[in-house]
């Protein structure tokens, strides 16, 4: 049997992906693979040991948890000819989504043994941060700073409802300014995607390709509480991008600037991050990723969605 390394954050979904071991070795089992677990510890970890799978051949290196992890392994993995292959197992799973990764686990598992590997581009920030989804300032960055352990541990349902707090409560929605294409702008959101997805399957940036070497940017020109629940409840409809307040372009540089408000914090790929200024391009490396094929068992092929074109 061929050995796959499965980097695994046994916290993530709240502790629930350690009772689907037993199942992920079995589909592992009928794939032909042995999977060896490797277990992280500590923040970083997952980078770590990403690169030791690298530097021991592994062509391919299982992420299994949520967005934090499948970053983490990525780092490890840039430039490498090590491809990562997503797990779905976090509150979102954002990139699985992006990947066209089918869900659960054994069923994504089971896709990527007969997928193929492509290159995916990366976002890089001036402080040395990666990012394979989005960097974001704005409404979405207070949710993830007030987000209580219980909330975030039901997924999407709980973020929804502290999203619904955030948008109807008092707390002073950020105002800040973004720099891209020749022009300054001010702004009260800002989401800067390599990829489509956002918070789920909603294309927050959907002219983004995480194949080419550039950002979709979409700014909301407005501040306040109004447009931006106006802005979040377009965004899963796809309709944001149609508002008179927003401006969108493609890029490949984008920085974002504070505002007279004072510290103004942004998020990578969902976790929280520093405080601007900061400044975004196109990594030089290429991360290669590996993309779902068709499953071979007809008990676990059910619905596989197509991996992004272009």
């Amino acid at each position: 049997m061929r050995a796959v390394p499965i980097i695994v954050n046994p916290t993530a979904g709240g502790g629930r992906l350690l009772r689907t071991y037993m199942d992920l070795d079995a589909a592992a089992h009928h794939c032909g693979l042995k999977l060896l677990w490797r277990h992280t510890e500590h923040r970083g970890h997952g980078t770590e040991l990403a690169r030791e799978a690298a530097r021991e051949g592994h062509s391919l290196v299982l992420a299994y948890g949520g967005d934090g992890t499948y970053n983490e392994v990525a780092r490890g993995l840039l430039g490498t000819d090590s491809a990562l292959g997503v797990l779905p197992g976090g509150t979102t799973s954002v990139l699985a989504y992006e990947l066209g990764i089918p869900r659960p686990a054994a069923r994504a598992l089971e896709a990527l043994v007969v997928g193929r590997d492509r290159a995916m581009r990366v976002g890089r920030t001036g402080h040395g941060e990666l990012f394979l989804l989005m960097l974001s300032a704005g409404p979405d960055v207070l949710v993830l700073e007030n987000l209580a352990p219980g909330l975030k541990r039901i997924g999407r349902s709980g973020v929804g409802l502290q999203a619904l707090r955030e948008l109807v409560g008092r707390r002073r929605l950020p105002s800040f300014r973004v720099k891209a294409g020749g022009r300054t702008r001010d702004a009260g959101w800002a989401i800067v995607g390599t990829a489509r997805c956002y918070g789920g399957p909603y294309h927050a940036t959907p002219g983004a390709n995480p194949f080419a070497p550039s950002f979709e940017v979409v700014v909301q020109r407005s501040v306040g509480r109004l447009a931006a629940v106006g802005f979040a409840l377009a965004v899963p409809f796809g309709r944001h991008v149609l508002r008179r307040d927003v401006w969108r372009a493609t890029v490949d540089e984008v920085e974002l600037l504070p505002g007279e408000q004072g510290p103004v914090r942004y998020q990578l790929d969902g976790d929280l991050a520093g405080s601007l200024p900061v400044r975004a391009t196109i990594d030089p490396e290429a991360l290669l990723v590996r993309l779902p094929g068709a499953v071979l068992d007809p008990v676990l092929a059910r619905t596989i969605v197509p991996a992004p074109a272009g």
